[in-house]
C-alpha cells in the first residue's frame, strides 16, 4: 500500500469511494436528508476546490484507492483548528487497518504543524475508530442537527 496526495484525476475515484460509504454504510445510522447533505458537500468538484486548502491524501493499493483522509484548518490564522476530513475507507476493507494507516500518516503530517490538539468533526458511524485512535468527545456540540460528533485528542 501506497500513501500519497491526492491529484485531480483522482477525483472521481475518490468520489465514487465517499459516495459508496454514505449510502452503504452511513446511512444505517444517520438519516436520508443528512446522509444526501455531506454527499453534496463532497461531490467532485468541491473535492477540487478543497484541494486548494486541504492536504487530502488517498490510499491506494494494486493501483486502486482503496482509501482517503484529510487535514484541514477549520478555524483561522490566529485560531487555527485543525481537524480530520474527507476521512473514508472503502467499504468492504473496513477493519483491516487501513483507517489507522491512513490515521497514522495523517498524525505524522499534522504533528509537523507543532499544535497541541487534533479535532474531527465524527459521522456517528467513525465514532468507535476515533476513540480507539484516542479522540474523546467535546463537551460541546454544536452540530447536532448535523449528526456530528466533534472529537479532540491532545498532541503534546
Amino acid at each position: 500500500m501506497k500513501i500519497r496526495e491526492i491529484r485531480k484525476d483522482d477525483i472521481e475515484l475518490v468520489w465514487e469511494l465517499i459516495r459508496r460509504n454514505f449510502d452503504e454504510v452511513m446511512i444505517n445510522h444517520h438519516s436520508k436528508e443528512i446522509v444526501e447533505k455531506f454527499k453534496e458537500h463532497n461531490k467532485p468538484e468541491r473535492l477540487k476546490e478543497q484541494m486548494k486548502w486541504k492536504e487530502i491524501y488517498v490510499v491506494k493499493k494494486d493501483n486502486e484507492i482503496i482509501s482517503t483522509g484529510a487535514i484541514a484548518n477549520f478555524g483561522d490564522n490566529d485560531s487555527p483548528k485543525y481537524s480530520i476530513s474527507n476521512f473514508f475507507v472503502k467499504p468492504e476493507l473496513h477493519g483491516q487497518g487501513i483507517g489507522r494507516l491512513m490515521f497514522n500518516h495523517l498524525l505524522i503530517s499534522i504533528k509537523k504543524k507543532d499544535i497541541e490538539k487534533l479535532h474531527v468533526p465524527s459521522s456517528r458511524t467513525g465514532l468507535g475508530f476515533y476513540k480507539r485512535m484516542g479522540f474523546v468527545e467535546d463537551e460541546v456540540q454544536p452540530d447536532k442537527k448535523d449528526e456530528i460528533i466533534w472529537m479532540t485528542i491532545e498532541l503534546s
